[in-house]
């Protein structure tokens, strides 16, 4: 029973490196790149679809859509992506990388 504690307490002294390490690499982005690491999986998703809807960039970057608004509010904010209604349906909104955010993209490090 030890035993199993034992590699228990090693595992999450592990998790809690390993979130650390996150947090202090999403720090050292947002200071030398303006930009958090869901912003740039964010942006990097858009550029891989071509104008997904605000529903699918959260399925495949595996957050709540309501989380994605908020992102793509601060990055439209920031003149990265643009939000329209989809052409046939008035209640999807697609999403647009502009050129600022394509240049940001093209420069923003590997996560």
């Amino acid at each position: 029973m030890l035993e199993n504690e034992e590699i228990v307490d090693q595992v999450l002294i592990a998790i809690r490196k390993i979130i650390r390490a996150i947090d202090l690499h999403s720090r050292n982005l947002i200071k030398q790149h303006g930009l958090t690491v869901p912003q740039i999986i964010v942006l990097k998703e858009i550029t891989r679809r071509e104008s997904p809807t605000v529903g699918e960039i959260a399925k495949s970057v595996s957050l709540s859509q309501a989380t994605i608004t908020n992102i793509l509010m601060r990055l439209e904010h920031r003149g990265f992506v643009t939000r329209t209604q989809h052409d046939n349906d008035k209640r999807r909104v697609v999403v647009r990388i502009t050129d600022t955010g394509q240049k940001t993209i093209e420069q923003a490090p590997p996560l």
